[in-house]
């Protein structure tokens, strides 16, 4: 079931209004219910994986919370540990792992006369990245102290709630968990924030992502690629990706907001960043405080040397590639970003500095042309990691790149893409989205401006906004192609 179909349109206003029919102690059982049946609409035998996870991690958070103090309490943790990555492991990198080592054995200079071992095909359970960091999340911090959760289904639903459960935001339990406890009082300025998150998150993937993925995909495909076209096939992925993953963020924001639930925000203007260290502060904050919490950290952080801190942080950020996916590429863009920020953090540092050279670029870098130029170059920066990200392969990848080179040969290709961009509504929803952004972001210096009959409809609870959202309903819809993509970050 996705957030974008026919079939959650259809669920979610159901579990919505039993939600607040209900009385406060069945409204968690009511959204375990409902977070299962959401979850097991696809693969009903995936739902039992997820069920037994949360009992494992259940049992050894009450076991790590009793007996943290003792000596076997490290050994729990790391069993709790090892129970989670080594499901996470076998459902995402058996077939990596086997067709990697088939691969090496394959080299003719080893001269081994062995077979090559058997893919498994293991079909990837939706969301288990994101529900595996949950639970290590949960049995690391009772280990440093947090107390366990002992109601089972309130537990239950920190991994199974059904607005975050695929893909994500990666929640903290401490929080989450809170919210369930808490009687939920039905606010209409909540309720009316989430319908319109809601609506904001299917605008931006299925009129602007689904419209995207279409053109992404032949221009990544095509085996003599202009440099206009390799550039415009870039481009368009960066936001692809961005509208996709935010836009399914604010539809399950939205979602829990309607029922009272403040999920973390996910994006904050990523590509809008000064420097990669900042990118990745705005860009998928969830798993970036996350890698920072339980690895970066336990790595050793900044509490070690230069050039051991510059490794933790290449660590880091390999390790997340490949939390992305299993394949060389995905690796490849992860140390990508982790020499990227190395970079990053030296040149800050250096910035740091008393000298000359270091006050002219601080004064040119609190100017608007140095801050023009640093963001202009981070964007640049991650748009060429996004299309080793984007590649099914690294050659593929390495043929885009290439292409992106403004040689003689990439010129002299014709713009291929343009007839398809001509013959889409890519550049009217863009515009469409980019309006409804300016305004909504200045909203505050343009309400003085407005007419006073303008000012009234900015008002709560005023009938024709629900004219409003319903135009923007039936604005996306209009504008959807024919046939829908899946969701990017469901394959992680």
């Amino acid at each position: 079931m996705l957030f974008s179909s026919v079939a959650y349109l259809l669920f979610f206003p159901v579990v919505l209004a039993l939600f607040w029919l209900l009385p406060h102690r069945f409204r968690s059982l009511l959204l375990f219910i409902a977070s299962y049946y959401f979850y097991m609409s696809w693969i009903p035998a995936y739902g039992l994986l997820l069920f037994a996870l949360t009992v494992g991690n259940y049992l050894f958070g009450l076991a790590i919370g009793a007996f943290r103090e003792k000596p076997f309490g490290k050994g729990l943790l790391a069993l709790a540990v090892l129970l989670n990555l080594s499901t996470l492991c076998y459902f995402k990198y058996t077939d990596f792992f086997l067709a990697s080592i088939n691969k090496a054995l394959a080299q003719p200079w080893l001269s081994l006369n062995v077979s090559a071992f058997p893919l498994q095909h293991v079909l990837l359970p939706l969301g288990i990245s994101f529900f595996v960091f949950e639970f290590i999340h949960y049995v690391v911090d009772v280990h440093r102290g947090s107390s366990p959760v002992k109601n089972f289904i309130n537990f239950s639903l920190f991994a199974a709630f059904f607005p975050s459960q695929i893909a994500g935001p990666i929640k903290r339990y401490q929080q989450f968990v809170k919210q369930l406890e808490e009687r939920r009082v039905f606010s209409a300025a909540l309720f009316e924030k989430g319908l319109a998150l809601l609506l904001q998150g299917l605008f931006k993937k299925i009129a602007i992502a689904d419209n995207l993925s279409n053109l992404v995909a032949h221009g990544f495909s095509m085996h003599t690629l202009g440099c206009a076209d390799a550039w415009v096939s870039a481009l368009a992925f960066a936001i692809q990706i961005y509208c996709d993953f935010s836009g399914y963020t604010d539809m399950g924001r939205g979602s829990a907001l309607m029922m009272g639930f403040d999920l973390p925000d996910n994006f904050n203007y990523p590509y809008l960043a000064k420097n990669l260290s900042d990118f990745w502060k705005r860009w998928h904050i969830s798993l970036s405080t996350w890698l920072r919490d339980y690895l970066y950290i336990a790595l050793g952080g900044n509490r070690v040397g230069v050039y051991r801190r510059y490794f933790n942080l290449f660590m880091t950020m390999l390790l997340g590639g490949l939390w992305h996916g299993a394949s060389w590429h995905f690796v490849v863009w992860g140390a990508f970003h982790g020499l990227g920020l190395i970079f990053s953090h030296t040149y800050d540092h250096y910035l740091k500095e008393q000298s000359s050279l270091a006050e002219s670029l601080r004064q040119f870098h609190s100017g608007k042309l140095g801050t023009v130029i640093s963001i202009v170059s981070t964007f640049l920066f991650v748009l060429v990691g996004w299309v080793f990200f984007r590649a099914e392969s690294m050659s593929e990848a390495l043929r885009v790149l290439q292409a992106m080179l403004p040689t003689g040969h990439s010129l002299s290709l014709p713009f291929t893409l343009y007839g398809e961009i001509q013959h889409s509504s890519v550049i009217s929803v863009l515009l469409s989205y980019s309006i409804y952004r300016l305004i909504v972001d200045n909203c505050s210096r343009l309400a003085p401006l407005l007419p006073a009959t303008f000012k009234n409809l900015a008002a709560p609870r005023i009938p024709a906004r629900a004219l409003l959202y319903l135009a923007v309903f039936f604005l996306a819809v209009s504008f959807a192609p024919n046939a829908a993509s899946p969701f990017i970050y469901f394959a992680f």
